[in-house]
Order: structure tokens, then C-alpha cells, then sequence
């Protein structure tokens, strides 16, 4: 004779409880761990959004990969002729970029550029761009940053 017996909380063992109360919190837990890494992410605190600068020199490369592409360039050192500093600008996503009419072969390895760009504010070479003016004076711009658009507005 088979009955079946409902069972309430009061008839399941403590350790099963427990193990039961463990699964969600342990997996919200997780979820929150990495919430923070991603919206640290989007920080641009390294970055001197209170001034803008220039630098002129001839690309490098442009890494088309997401989260951020970046475009290298050399530039000539003030002062010091024949020596060279390559820097490191990031840019949006590749998607934003895409929309932004941007492509991945878009600047050619040796192109003469001028790169406007908010300086790391460690002092490395390099920063966050916002506008790149080619030798014939045509403007490649990156418009999705608050800054950028504060900065190109002017």
C-alpha cells in the first residue's frame, strides 16, 4: 500500500534546508561580484577630462576589438629630433565606433595624424580620444563619451 504523504518545511532535515537556502544567496553572490568589475569598467578617472591636448605622428596600428579599440601612434619627441614616443588612445566600442561610421582598416599603418585626446593623468603617453585630424584636414571623431561631446561642442 503506496500513500502519498504531503510534507511540509518542518518535515525536510536541517542540512537539506540549509542547502537549499545556500544555492540562491551563493549565486546572487555571484552575480553581484560581478556587477563591480563591469561598471569599474566604465570609469574614466584615469583620465584628465579637465584638459585637452594634441599630439601629431604616424599610426601604428588600430586594434579593432571590443570593449574599447585603441589607436597607436609614434610621435616625435619635443625637442629631441629622431626619437619617438608611441602612444596608446582609447576609443569606443567597436560597435559604438561602427556607428560612428567608423571601419577596422580605416587608418593606414604610417598615416600622418593629429590626435586630440585627454591625457592619462599618470603621465603615460596616451589617453582618451575624442577627435583625429588626417594631413588633408578631414576630422574621424568618437562622439559616444560625455566628454568627448563636451570637448567637440566647443
Amino acid at each position: 500500500m503506496n500513500e502519498s504523504v504531503a510534507m511540509g518545511a518542518a518535515d525536510v532535515p536541517a542540512a537539506q534546508q540549509r542547502r537549499h537556502i545556500w544555492l540562491p544567496v551563493s549565486v546572487a553572490a555571484l552575480l553581484l561580484c560581478g556587477t563591480g568589475s563591469v561598471l569599474a569598467h566604465h570609469s574614466y578617472t584615469m583620465f584628465d577630462t579637465a584638459q585637452s591636448t594634441v599630439v601629431t605622428g604616424s599610426v601604428a596600428r588600430l586594434e579593432w576589438v571590443n570593449p574599447h579599440v585603441f589607436l597607436w601612434i609614434y610621435a616625435e619627441r619635443p625637442g629631441e629630433p629622431g626619437k619617438y614616443d608611441l602612444y596608446a588612445f582609447e576609443a569606443g566600442s567597436v560597435g559604438s565606433l561602427t556607428r560612428a561610421g567608423w571601419t577596422k582598416d580605416m587608418f593606414a599603418v604610417g598615416e600622418k595624424l593629429s590626435v586630440h585626446y585627454f591625457p592619462l593623468k599618470d603621465g603615460r603617453t596616451g589617453g582618451q580620444l575624442f577627435k583625429a585630424v588626417r594631413a588633408d584636414g578631414t576630422q574621424v571623431t568618437d562622439p559616444f563619451s560625455a566628454q568627448a561631446r563636451r570637448e567637440l561642442a566647443k
